[in-house]
């Protein structure tokens, strides 16, 4: 039976709509439950402060009688009022209803449709397969997610990064052509392909990148010497 893309790519965005609708009422449900509880605990909050304060000065007034007919001072125990366990949570909770945005899987794919839209495709499915190949003869025996039995490790990213951005780092490579420097397709990983990266949780800084575990950065030049050696290759076209 013959394929029809059109046609699946018609019921997959049907499917699409229909879990989105489910998601988003349950998205709004467990939004408005969140706020119910915030609510509700900004309430005991402040049934907490005004015991607290009721209780201070009962501490106070104990301690001027027993200062005024020279009575033994006893210190009362201070409940402890969990801001710091308080704090931990607000922390938590602001960060989980920040805005979300896609996985660098999806971000990726649409901007490498963009790319192959503007410029014409970089790389056929047979090539790509090809150089993915190479690449993974080429890095991960030297990776140091690489396991004995031939899995990878790491765990900081969705998918590694080099398979990740491959499409666009062969643009790169094809845009710069060799260069004799490393720090130029360094700059251009930075500039282009760092910033849409969920590795970095600042501008400037990545902790993949920092702890060794972002395969693109540590084995960059291995990863452009294979893609190199490839392009070259298909330039020159098959062997008589």
């Amino acid at each position: 039976m013959a394929v029809d893309p059109l046609g699946e790519a018609k019921g997959r965005l049907e499917e699409i709509q229909a879990e989105a609708r489910r998601l988003q009422r349950q998205v709004e449900a467990n939004s408005d439950e969140v706020l119910h509880q915030m609510l509700a605990a900004l309430e005991s909050a402040r049934v907490a402060r005004e015991q607290r304060a009721r209780l201070e000065d009962l501490r106070a007034e104990a301690l001027y009688l027993r200062m005024l007919h020279d009575l033994p001072i006893e210190d009362p125990a201070v409940p402890e009022s969990r801001r710091a366990d308080a704090d931990r949570a607000w922390q938590e909770l602001r960060a989980l209803l920040q805005p979300v945005r896609p996985s660098a899987k999806w971000l990726e794919k649409i901007r490498e449709l963009e790319l192959s839209r503007s410029r014409g495709p970089v790389l056929t499915p047979e090539e790509r397969a090809e150089l993915e190949r190479r690449l993974k003869d080429n890095v991960c025996p030297i990776c140091v997610s690489y396991a004995l039995d031939g899995s990878c490790t790491q765990e900081a990213f969705e998918t590694c990064p080099i398979e990740l951005f491959l499409g666009r780092l062969v643009a790169l490579i094809q845009e710069l052509g060799h260069r004799p420097w490393m720090e130029d397709y360094f700059e251009r990983m930075y500039r282009e392909i760092c910033p849409g990266c969920q590795g970095r949780t600042g501008k400037d800084f990545c902790p993949p990148r920092e702890d060794g575990d972002c395969s693109l950065f540590t084995y960059l030049p291995t990863v452009v010497r294979t893609i190199e050696d490839f392009l070259a290759e298909r330039q020159a076209g098959p062997r008589a």
